[in-house]
């Protein structure tokens, strides 16, 4: 089975439990399969890749906010990587205990038996 007929059936199973569209297509995964990444829905990839990718995707949010001093502050290059790398590791841990939560609540199937 190819990656977009398990992506499909996914959607669908997610769609049948009545998750948000905003939760299971974050714009996040949907810009990296738009690059060319084969990148499961986050309810089925684990704890570990899901903290990694939520925390790149928002550190580096943070980073440029707080560097260009979009909420008033002009931060040094140092400071504005440091607080980036903190709040990133707060939120992707926060986001993957939501997912891993989540996917048991739900008795989501395995990725790979879609």
């Amino acid at each position: 089975m190819s990656f977009e007929e398990r992506l499909e059936k996914a959607h669908a199973e997610l769609q049948a439990h009545n998750v948000w569209l905003s939760n299971y297509k974050p714009p996040a995964f949907s810009l990296l399969r738009l690059v060319g990444v084969k990148v499961p829905p986050p309810y089925y990839i684990g704890f570990h890749l899901n903290a990694i990718i939520a925390f790149w995707y928002f550190a580096i949010i943070i980073f440029l906010v707080m560097y260009f001093g979009l909420l008033g502050s002009n931060d040094s290059l140092s400071s504005a990587m440091d607080k980036a790398a903190v709040w990133g590791v707060i939120y992707g841990l926060g986001m993957a205990i939501f997912y891993a939560v989540r996917r048991k609540k739900l008795k989501l199937s395995d990725w790979h038996s879609l």
